[in-house]
């Protein structure tokens, strides 16, 4: 099986920033602002089958990406998705998004059944001020 995550990550989204085990990608659909992933660089489909410092490492990144989209976004609570059904190599989603969104309106986002409405010229932006704070 090809894995886009093993091959051609970067065609998922746009690099926001990278270490030695991981990447951060805004995702392609920008279904809501700041949807982002943490991609694990190792072929691995679980957060188990990580060894605790490695582990230690993802959450350590995923709570300062998702601060940072929280803070930039202005949103409430983050969503977070990890399913792996048509990638099979651990990645984690964050949908940063209001607390006043019911379950229907959760589930087309996440089902990319929305955009967020930025000009190129204001996601430019944001990606430099993310990759910033990340940096």
């Amino acid at each position: 099986m090809h894995c886009v995550f093993c091959h051609e990550p970067r065609g998922a989204g746009e690099l926001i920033f990278e270490d030695e085990k991981l990447l951060v990608l805004l995702h392609n659909d920008w279904a809501v602002r700041g949807h982002a992933m943490i991609v694990w660089k190792e072929h691995v489909e679980n957060v188990a089958d990580l060894a605790p410092d490695d582990y230690a490492h993802f959450a350590a990144i995923h709570q300062r990406v998702e601060k940072a989209l929280l803070d930039m976004t202005h949103a409430d609570r983050a969503i977070l998705l990890k399913l792996g059904i048509v990638t099979p190599h651990l990645h984690l989603h964050i949908y940063p998004v209001s607390a006043s969104l019911d379950r229907p309106r959760v589930m087309e986002i996440i089902d990319g059944k929305t955009v967020d409405a930025m000009s190129d010229e204001q996601r430019k932006t944001f990606i430099e001020e993310l990759r910033q704070r990340l940096a």
